[in-house]
């Protein structure tokens, strides 16, 4: 049978470096293992986003990309190329975006993509055809869209939700938009097994068979290089991310600040590194001397700087969202290093990191358990959490994850009811680092 082709709907997408273009990205490059050919439609700028460029080098050679810009970026530059170039053209554009989100403020910011991407859609499908439509959210333009061209062209539709729409505080509570993408679905993608109950809750109407897992993961590949060397001293903390209300290092900046208050001598052969966000919160809390931020770095260097670190620090600190588990958790425990993640310990991340192992929960509303295992971890240089269960995390690599993502695509367009929970589609043996302590 012939290779297969999908429209693979990601607004954010390298050399856009957000954790969703990770998932979109590490798909796209492991689909064609699987025999299917990804059609990549995504944004044709990047403004307000962190890039990578290093990223679209991991693409596979040959593989189409259709980047469709926004219908007030496409005006503004007929506005800006008559008016002889800029930034008369470029304020036009604005001021056309403000007022056409003004008047569309649904399903969010991002809805003046949606008519190009349906027209590119549509182009697409004429000139060289696909069996199935693919689409992730957030941004849920791209769901609401995707909805769109799997019907103009009468092709399964696949949902990705890498978050969660309905009841997301930062959304209006659209039930009517999300259903509409969920009942034209022919399954939906959730990244955790407890958002997958939760969409299934939320859309007792729909089949539950069609609501499936595909966690987030890692990739191998970004490990096969050597690791960078661990120095003995000092013993170095590390944390690589966003700073946002509710995932950033606050805890441990607060924790570091106690232990220097307190017991300052243990601090003499520590540094923390942080990394991921702009500088400036140590210097404010005066933490300078032994917290280094470093703002924000490529994903290959974060990777690298997790690997020569001693001890990780995860900060998911968000009750309302405790279905969720990062992508990064993965990524973390795949360097070998051990992880300490403080979060609620009836949460999700809490529930996978006691199946993977490898690191220690340590409860949010607990600052004591930090800084007894911070200031223990300062004097003896070494920490100790249970040993990582290898197999377990292979089962998270993303060649695992792309092959789950294929057997769904291949009933869909196959035009099956979806019979076989992704969860028990084989994957390919991938070999996991070991965990290193110290």
């Amino acid at each position: 049978m012939g290779m297969k082709r999908v429209l693979f709907v990601a607004y954010l997408f390298p050399p856009i470096a957000s954790s969703g273009a990770q998932r979109s990205l590490k798909f796209v490059k492991y689909l064609a293992g699987h025999g299917w050919e990804p059609i990549v439609l995504t944004a044709a700028r990047f403004d307000g986003h962190a890039v990578d460029a290093a990223l679209v080098d991991e693409l596979p050679r040959g593989v189409r990309i259709e980047r469709v810009p926004m219908l007030h970026e496409q005006i503004g530059g007929v506005i800006a190329t008559a008016l002889g170039g800029g930034s008369i053209g470029r304020q036009a554009g604005q001021a056309l975006a403000r007022r056409w989100q003004a008047r569309h403020p649904d399903p969010d910011r991002y809805a003046p993509w949606q008519p190009g991407a349906l027209r590119a859609a549509k182009r697409l499908f004429r000139d060289i055809g696909f069996d199935a439509v693919f689409a992730t959210g957030y941004p849920w333009s791209a769901l609401t869209v995707g909805r769109a061209i799997g019907a103009a062209t009468n092709r399964p539709f696949i949902a990705d939700f890498r978050d969660i729409w309905t009841g997301d505080s930062d959304a209006r509570p659209l039930h009517a938009a999300e259903a509409d993408v969920v009942n034209g679905a022919a399954a939906v993608i959730c990244t955790t097994d407890r958002m997958r109950q939760h969409m299934s809750n939320t859309h007792p109407a729909v089949d539950e068979a069609r609501f499936v897992t595909i966690h987030n993961g890692f990739d191998a590949a970004e490990f096969e290089h050597a690791a960078p060397p661990r120095a003995e001293r000092p013993f170095r903390i590390v944390y690589t991310g966003m700073w946002t209300e509710g995932v950033n290092p606050g805890a441990l900046y607060n924790t570091i600040d106690w232990i220097r208050r307190s017991n300052p001598d243990a601090l003499d052969n520590l540094e923390v590194v942080a990394a991921g966000f702009a500088p400036g919160e140590a210097r404010r809390r005066g933490l300078s001397r032994h917290v280094r931020e470093i703002g924000p770095v490529a994903h290959r260097d974060a990777i690298d700087l997790m690997r020569s670190a001693h001890l990780i620090y995860l900060g998911h600190r968000d009750p309302e969202r405790q279905w969720a588990v990062p992508g990064k958790l993965y990524e973390c425990l795949a360097t070998g290093t051990p992880v300490i993640a403080q979060t609620q310990t009836d949460g999700e991340l809490a529930r996978m990191m006691r199946r993977l192992g490898g690191g220690k929960v340590l409860s949010a509303q607990g600052p004591g358990e930090l800084y007894y295992t911070l200031l223990d971890a300062c004097r003896t240089k070494t920490v100790q959490v249970p040993p990582l269960n290898a197999d377990a995390l292979a089962s998270f690599e993303h060649r695992a994850l792309t092959a789950k993502l294929a057997a769904v695509l291949d009933e869909a367009a196959q035009g099956d009811a979806l019979h076989i929970p992704a969860s028990r589609v084989p994957v390919p043996a991938v070999v996991v680092p070991r965990l290193r302590t110290r």
